[in-house]
């Protein structure tokens, strides 16, 4: 059984599951990627999609390297005290 629904003109496509352990409700995105789901037992799970892990991957990697850098500036001896702070420490 598959329905569609169009929400904050955006496409989704719902799939009901009653075979198996138990029945859930299954919703994909225009992609075909699976975004949430829905059982009896723990209620709504929301997924990440494929482009929300590729920009969450980009926040990451950005972060770490920006921190790294940083880092590498107080091993360095490159950041200087300021008000008696040692930030080396």
């Amino acid at each position: 059984m598959a329905n569609t629904a169009l929400i904050v003109e955006r496409r989704f496509e719902s799939k009901f599951q009653s075979e198996g352990t138990g029945s859930a409700v299954h919703v994909y995105d225009g992609n075909g990627d699976e975004v949430l789901t829905y059982t009896a037992g723990v209620g709504w799970h929301e997924k990440e999609s494929k482009a929300e892990t590729q920009v969450h991957g980009a926040l990451k990697a950005a972060y770490y390297d920006a921190f790294r850098a940083a880092r590498q500036e107080i091993n360095d001896g490159a950041v200087e005290m300021q008000g008696g702070f040692d930030a080396r420490a």
